[in-house]
């Protein structure tokens, strides 16, 4: 259960943001996971599930076939840094109100978000390493 809200989050990985710059998000749109890494351990529990982001707020809907649950939740993006910083605050489940410090990347139509679980530092590099309590998915913009 702890793994599929955890995925649930990693997709949760966004909500209310500041894109600094006056620079659009980069994350608004809807997005497909394709796959989740976490702790260095392939995790096909939200594989295909879609993540909508508009105006800081994201929803997670887990694929027809999961037993997981929606997520709902809000993030922070600063875009001037390299890679992007994003702050997420998911509601419900086990990290409800807690913040998770991540990273993202846009390359083409593939988006890859990387994220500690509460308390951990934030990811300096897009790797899940066994131990680690990163969480990396990789979402491909929704055609």
């Amino acid at each position: 259960m702890r793994t599929l809200l955890a995925l649930g989050l990693v997709a949760t990985v966004f909500g209310a943001y500041v894109v600094a710059d006056d620079k659009k998000d980069p994350t608004t749109g809807k997005w497909v996971l394709e796959s989740v890494t976490r702790d260095g351990k392939p995790n096909d529990a939200l594989k295909g599930a879609t993540r909508e982001h508009a105006d800081g707020k994201y929803t997670l809907t887990p694929a027809k076939d999961s037993k997981a649950a929606p997520t709902t939740g809000t993030y922070t993006l600063d875009t001037t840094k390299s890679p992007i910083t994003i702050d997420i605050k998911p509601k419900g489940g086990t990290y409800d109100g807690k913040t998770l410090l991540g990273i993202a990347k846009l390359d083409g139509d593939t988006l890859t978000v990387a994220f500690a679980e509460p308390g951990k530092d934030r990811p300096t590099k897009f790797e899940s390493a066994e131990g680690s309590g990163i969480v990396v998915a990789v979402h491909k913009k929704a055609k």
